[in-house]
């Protein structure tokens, strides 16, 4: 029988200090400082005693537990909801809400197709510009999870659509798991997205960078309408609302090819915050704009997620030091490829790091800083490290094959995902065999198919039919 201690505890990402409280019989509640993102509503009218005792009565009595499907839909979160970042205990939940009326969150752990457990009932209340970001915490390892945000009208409740995701494995455990990637979304349907979004396999969705095509955007309210563009498309609503995603930024979140070291900060401050407004990733308590980050899936799969973007250093292409990435960052992701107990290792990168043999990015993959490019890849050979496979994006084409033609990097293999709804860059053309196995400017997605117990990874291309373009399995 379910007890009180089993329900979730949920924290509010944003919002102004409010104190800690806790609502006695459903879950510990707690606020902390940050960036307005919504708040959890202590309201003492909207957690009427009546309601509380509903929720330990349909639990703690052994009564069948909800089931929301057949519930009715509100028109007021075009934004669709979502879910990111998830580790073995914990989820961060997103929304933005157009309406007026109260707003309540609810999960339930899944067994199979059924509702077995109401994990989380809480009352929200919506940050500037009504976006919502609730931590969700104390998760059971590698259960599967159904949430909704429900609008409390006068005629009764009205439900967002129903979102999935899945606690990540906790440590020593070991499972086959599949994630998706894509990126260079700007346009079009985003058929691939929405075939994607009708998985239910997909332990993770990576958002590899151009998720939203902000150029021109300069203010706040500019960057939040291009995000509300980009995001209310039914392939992207579908998409999220499917499974958890972890997400890097390109370029185009910001402008096309901005240099950090001289863009306006008004404007990248602008950028940044609509970009943590719209897409569910947890801030570092220490360095809230760092992107640079790692999940791990027990002893399977661990993520490691870079920012190939907003720290490169342009200037140092002048004086040889070549700093695509901060040297903090560059430590981080060194030492903790090297301590990660997990069989395979995806790397998320925003562009690539391989070399195609062209000139064409240059300036803008990491073949450009090739001094800290050969420093990463050469640490992962001395080390002896198994497992690394590197998924990128941004070339507006997909392929797979060596990182290098010869020396550092000609047995590391890297995975270009997307574009997801953009136009082909013909140069794919230029890459053949017997170095690239597969090259396309087919609008794709790509499906990571991890067997830890081989240390293999099948690598599947779709398009946006589902129709596969490429498989191959690769023993990295």
């Amino acid at each position: 029988m379910t007890t009180r201690r089993q329900f979730l505890r949920v924290v509010a990402v944003g919002g102004a200090w409010a104190g800690c409280g806790q609502v006695p019989g459903v879950m510990n509640v707690m606020m902390e400082p940050g960036l307005d993102g919504g708040t959890l509503e202590l309201d003492a009218g909207a957690l009427d005693a009546g309601a509380m005792r509903g929720v330990d009565a349909g639990v703690d009595a052994g009564l069948p537990v909800e089931n929301p499907e057949p519930w009715a839909t509100s028109t007021q979160f075009g934004f669709g909801i979502s879910s990111g970042d998830a580790t073995f205990e914990r989820v961060l939940v997103s929304t933005r809400y157009d309406g007026a009326n109260p707003l309540r969150l609810k999960v339930w752990r899944m067994e199979q197709d059924a509702f077995a457990q109401l994990a989380a009932d809480v009352p929200v209340m919506p940050g500037d510009g009504g976006f919502v970001q609730l931590d969700v915490q104390q998760l059971t390892p590698g259960a599967h999870y159904r949430y909704a945000f429900v609008e409390e009208t006068s005629a009764g409740p009205l439900r967002s659509v129903l979102g999935r995701f899945r606690a990540a494995l906790p440590a020593g455990a070991s499972e086959p798991l599949v994630f998706g990637a894509c990126s260079c979304t700007a346009s079009g349907a985003a058929a691939p997205l929405l075939h994607a979004g009708g998985r239910t396999d997909l332990a993770a969705f990576f958002l590899l960078g151009d998720t939203s095509y902000n150029d021109g955007a300069d203010t706040l309210s500019e960057y939040r309408a291009r995000w509300h563009q980009s995001l209310s498309r039914e392939a992207y609503r579908a998409l999220r609302a499917s499974t958890s995603v972890i997400a890097t930024w390109d370029d185009h979140e910001v402008t096309n090819n901005f240099n950090p070291e001289t863009i306006s900060v008004a404007k990248l401050n602008a950028a940044r915050q609509a970009f943590f407004e719209a897409l569910p990733i947890r801030r570092h308590e220490m360095a809230p704009n760092r992107l640079w980050r790692s999940f791990r899936y027990g002893d399977a799969v661990e993520v490691f997620v870079l920012d190939t973007r907003g720290e490169r250093k342009p200037s140092t292409l002048l004086n040889g030091n070549h700093e695509m990435i901060s040297l903090a960052q560059q430590t981080w992701l060194q030492g903790a490829l090297k301590a990660s107990p997990s069989r395979i290792k995806l790397v998320m990168n925003s562009v690539p790091i391989s070399d195609f043999g062209f000139s064409a990015f240059n300036t803008d993959a990491w073949r450009a800083y090739q001094r800290q490019r050969l420093e990463v890849l050469r640490f992962v050979e001395d080390e002896n490290l198994t497992g690394v496979l590197w998924v990128s994006g941004d070339h507006h084409f997909a392929s797979v094959g060596t990182v290098s033609m010869s020396g550092v990097g000609a047995r590391a293999v890297e995975v270009l995902a997307g574009p997801g709804a953009q136009s082909a860059n013909p140069l794919f053309r230029l890459l053949t065999k017997p170095r690239w196995d597969y090259a396309s400017g087919d609008n794709n997605y790509v499906a990571l198919h991890c067997q830890p117990a081989t240390g293999e990874v099948r690598v599947v291309f779709h398009d946006g039919a589902g129709a596969v373009l490429f498989e191959k399995t690769y023993l990295v």
